[in-house]
């Protein structure tokens, strides 16, 4: 089977990611206008409560990380062998169909106030079965290829592997708090959770840590580095944070003080490995760009490299064990998540999908206009700053309180400004997000026969910015 039937399969995965993240985004718009005094009681009234808008945020932020990634795994799978077999294409309609029903119930079920408050996992547990269900078909498609003859394939099959493999486990152990004699166990129950979350995002950031080495990969056509020692490094400690990091958020749990230090210097390590391939990639894929053309999987993963080292700066602060202590519960760890999960996997992740919608408008000269340009690193420059902005803001005022929290005193009066800033910088955070979906709308939507009227509306809007500037 030739590679053509893959383009709609990528079309419908890449329109359920980018759903997602325009949901994602529109919740956490809405839970920022919260911090203005005068709007958060109407917010409440309206029934875009916190504690509906806040799992909604997170839980369709997580579920766009997944979705590019597993868009980025079928290109692949299209690309070995004989391609996609009939088999492979019914499990991906069965996988569609049981999230995009998952995905409609939890919004639905979010809104009508049914949550659980756990985090990562703040719908209710009945949707839990159609997402294994899912899984477990995409796991059957992937394994079934990666498998035979594992040990001498590229090093991205291994993160793929694991990457499934962790999701399948940890969501199922995210959900032991249904269990009687973990309920009525308040330390047993806060411990297995976070063990929980740290393995989710291990599973979700080797999933990115695979895209990116195969995207690297296609685009040099050097496989030098998915089969480096330095890659490989980067899997197996991986594999070894996923099981330990969970350790920064239960600090203030009854453990052995070697096993803080263990995911300490763990994440650490991995943190220093994953900055170096970042570093690497871009220069290689720099070296095969040309011309000063905006080239947009650069530019994304040049953004994801800086995040990685503010990133890596922050988290070795932040898992200090006495340090931890005045963060633990504040706002420095909400901007630590949406550096890490916005500056470093969906900046991989925006690179990822360009790729993808370059592949599936094979030579069609409107999708270079549309990906890049000076609009587009623009663009770039707004979401940087904003979310720089926003990040910066969170860990100021985050680490204030926790100080003065520590101190028995109340937080200092300019905290307050964060009713201003919190909901202006994640507005143009959030305009800046929903404008890139916007700009690959064209890609997403209009069929091979519409692509002469595509590329006049690309020479247009190319125009339209030269006027501007």
């Amino acid at each position: 089977m030739t590679a053509e039937p893959v383009r709609p399969l990528l079309l419908v995965q890449m329109r359920m990611a980018l759903i997602c993240i325009v949901i994602a985004v529109l919740g956490g718009l809405l839970a920022a206008l919260h911090y203005i005094p005068e709007l958060s009681p109407q917010l409440h009234d309206s029934g875009l409560g916190l504690t509906k808008l806040r799992p909604l945020h997170t839980t369709f932020a997580s579920v766009w990380i997944y979705g590019a990634a597993i868009a980025v795994i079928y290109h692949f799978l299209a690309h070995q062998g004989s391609g996609l077999q009939r088999g492979d294409v019914r499990r991906f309609w069965f996988h569609t169909v049981c999230w995009i029903t998952a995905g409609i119930g939890i919004v639905g079920t979010l809104f009508a106030g049914v949550f659980t408050g756990r985090e990562y996992l703040g719908f209710h547990p009945a949707f839990s079965v159609l997402l294994l269900a899912g899984w477990l078909a995409l796991a059957w498609s992937f394994l079934r290829r990666a498998l035979p003859g594992f040990w001498g394939k590229p090093v991205y099959i291994y993160f793929w592997t694991v990457g499934i493999l962790y999701f399948l486990y940890t969501f199922v152990e995210g959900h032991a708090y249904l269990l009687p004699w973990v309920q009525d166990r308040p330390v047993r129950d806060i411990a297995l959770h976070w063990k929980a979350c740290g393995t989710l995002v291990g599973s979700f950031n080797f999933l990115v840590y695979g895209c990116l080495l195969y995207v690297s990969e296609r685009l040099s056509g050097c496989p030098r580095y998915a089969q480096s020692t330095l890659a490989f490094s980067l899997f197996a400690v991986g594999c070894l944070n996923s099981f330990t990091n969970f350790a920064h958020h239960t600090y203030h749990l009854p453990q052995s003080h070697a096993v803080k230090w263990i995911a300490f210097v763990v994440s650490m390590t991995e943190a220093v490995i994953l900055l170096r391939l970042l570093y690497d990639t871009v220069c290689m894929l720099r070296q095969r760009s040309s011309g000063t053309e905006f080239e947009p999987v650069v530019g994304y993963l040049s953004s994801a490299k800086i995040w990685t080292t503010v990133m890596l700066t922050t988290s070795i602060l932040i898992s200090v064990p006495t340090l931890n202590s005045f963060i633990h519960g504040t706002h420095v760890v909400t901007g630590h998540a949406m550096g890490a999960e916005l500056g470093i996997d969906s900046m991989v992740l925006f690179g990822c999908v360009a790729f993808l919608l370059r592949e599936v408008h094979p030579g069609a000269t409107h999708v270079r206009a549309i990906l890049g340009g000076g609009v587009m690193r623009g663009h770039l420059a707004v979401l940087n700053l904003s979310m720089a902005a926003l990040v910066l803001w969170l860990t100021v005022a985050g680490l204030a309180h926790g100080i003065y929290r520590y101190r028995g005193l109340a937080s200092p009066e300019w905290v307050g400004l964060g009713a201003v800033v919190f909901p202006l910088a994640g507005s143009v955070l959030a305009g800046a997000l929903l404008f890139l979906v916007w700009r690959w709308l064209p890609l997403l939507t209009r069929p091979r026969t519409q692509e002469g009227a595509l590329e006049s509306d690309a020479a247009a809007t190319q125009g339209a910015a030269r006027a501007i500037r």
